[in-house]
């Protein structure tokens, strides 16, 4: 019991790293809400980076549509994601604690977050990997 409540305490794996999706799923700028939503339906994802010459320069969310699309009766093919994400990308390094994550999506008020490894992202981290997380750090465990 003592060794599964210190393993449970333990930040061993508590890394940004164990729990990011690094399948990174992406649309350039000037794709329609049409196409970004199609995208995030194929790969079940809720977010998407959008990319500008080479570059992560926002995110899309199911969010994003929902109320700057949908809610404003605008026809998802005639609108850009550009003109929906939202920007800059905030993001966080590989190696900081789940535990920062969380509190960084609660200060900026996102579901998702970039997740970074020597200044380039690597992969998203969204408010569902905290399920993952915690089923790992609180289940019991079998010795």
């Amino acid at each position: 019991m003592q060794k599964e409540l210190k393993d449970r305490r333990s930040t061993e794996k508590d890394e940004v790293r164990f729990y990011m999706e690094k399948d990174i799923k992406s649309v350039v700028s000037n794709a329609s809400v049409t196409e970004a939503s199609q995208t995030m339906f194929d790969h079940n994802t809720g977010s998407l980076l959008i990319e500008k010459d080479g570059e992560y320069v926002g995110i899309v969310t199911e969010g994003d549509i929902s109320r700057r699309v949908i809610a404003q009766i605008k026809k998802p093919i005639d609108v850009q994601v550009e003109s929906i994400m939202s920007k800059p990308v905030i993001s966080i390094e590989a190696d900081q604690l789940m535990v920062t994550a969380f509190l960084i999506m609660e200060k900026h008020g996102v579901r998702h977050i970039a997740v970074r490894e020597n200044k380039k992202i690597i992969g998203i981290l969204s408010i569902r990997d905290f399920s993952k997380y915690y089923i790992r750090k609180f289940s019991k465990r079998k010795e």
